[in-house]
């Protein structure tokens, strides 16, 4: 089960979660090569663009968050672990990760309101971290049923589940673009760092789009369709960049000591929120929103973890979660760093808030007595 501990979207905790995967099959993938195809890669843009931007603070930030107690309802009280919830773009379902048998990862999915519990995947192997397409007909996920790290993608009813990476060496993770007609991955195919790939959303026509020193990681593609937002260690250190969905322009926007991680854009693709702590990790972790360019980088929130920040749809607001008071929780805020709110109390960890596409929910894993579940709130 997992710990307490924050959670980065880095190379250390990548590969733990493909070691894990890989750990049913018996494969190592930094054994696993493959052979570099030149035509994938002649026409990447290599040469990345520096930015350098002043970090400063949001003015007036609140040193303590107001609380409220909005009902919260547990829509998984059956399953003893539940996490990775993923709101479906039409509001209906929510699709998650459940181990419900101990040892074997499953996908399953609900009716937002916790009724018609069904597992999807019902496989001997690790099935995890479900991402849905744009128009909530299709569900991607990774599976290690194939000895390693695959992205598959299936019907929203579990049907036509479909090996789309289908290569020896770890692919993870992934994102579907807007219009759904592809998919951006990050893959060890070509040598031993993870680099940035494009397929068809049928698998088809996969092709690397940077070619570069150091792990790159895929983090988010901009709502308008235009831009990909993703972690780089290609300068020493978890720094965020963003390019062109072709690889050009490959722009480097932060530019500091810490890991850098859990970019998501906002809804008018403008801006980008993220996490960034110190390394080691110490006691605090903080929210910051930078402009698509590189300007305007503002740290939204003050000492204590914070991380796994969640826009909401209409791009007022942002929902994250703190461990601040001693105890991790959600909480949202204006996307200023204005009006911190505190939604939950529980004794356990709450973490990973995902808002309802309307706006009205944000679904959030809830930690207690020793069980990971899906909870409920409305805002």
């Amino acid at each position: 089960m997992r710990t307490l501990t924050y959670r980065h979207i880095s190379s250390f905790i990548l590969l733990g979660l493909i070691l894990g995967l890989t750990s049913c099959s018996g494969d190592n993938p930094t054994e696993i090569k493959a052979e570099v195809s030149r035509n994938q890669s002649s026409s990447i843009q290599s040469v990345s663009t520096n930015v350098t931007p002043k970090i400063k603070l949001a003015e007036n930030l609140p040193k303590k968050a107001s609380s409220v107690q909005p009902r919260v309802i547990d829509l998984t009280p059956k399953i003893k672990l539940a996490e990775e919830p993923q709101w479906s773009p039409n509001r209906k379902q929510i699709a998650f990760m459940s181990l419900k048998n101990p040892g074997n990862e499953e996908i399953y999915v609900m009716n937002a309101d916790g009724s018609n519990l069904k597992n999807l995947t019902n496989n001997s192997v690790k099935d995890r971290s479900p991402v849905w397409s744009p128009d909530s007909k299709k569900i991607a996920f990774l599976s290690g049923r194939n000895r390693n790290p695959e992205v598959y993608v299936m019907n929203a009813d579990g049907s036509g589940q479909t090996n789309l990476t289908k290569n020896p060496a770890g692919d993870y993770p992934y994102i579907w673009s807007p219009d759904g007609k592809k998919i951006a991955f990050g893959s060890r195919r070509d040598n031993n760092d993870y680099e940035i790939y494009i397929m068809n959303a049928d698998g088809s026509q996969p092709t690397r789009i940077t070619k570069n020193p150091g792990y790159d990681s895929v983090l988010s593609w901009s709502p308008d369709g235009k831009k990909i937002a993703f972690l780089s260690g290609r300068d020493g250190n978890e720094e965020l960049y963003v390019m062109n969905t072709d690889g050009s322009s490959q722009t480097r926007l932060t530019n500091d000591s810490n890991n850098n991680a859990g970019a998501v854009w906002s809804p008018d693709s403008k801006k980008i929120a993220y996490h960034s702590s110190p390394e080691p990790f110490k006691k605090n972790g903080y929210i910051y929103v930078i402009n698509a360019d590189g300007s305007g980088n503002t740290q939204l929130t003050n000492p204590g973890i914070s991380q796994n920040p969640a826009w909401s749809p209409n791009g007022t607001r942002i929902a994250f979660e703190s461990y601040r008071d001693g105890n991790s929780d959600i909480y949202v805020m204006n996307t200023n760093g204005s009006g911190q709110i505190r939604l939950t109390t529980n004794k356990g960890r709450d973490s990973r808030p995902v808002w309802s596409p309307d706006g009205k929910q944000i679904a959030y894993e809830c930690f207690q007595n020793e069980e990971s579940h899906i909870c409920l709130l409305k805002v």
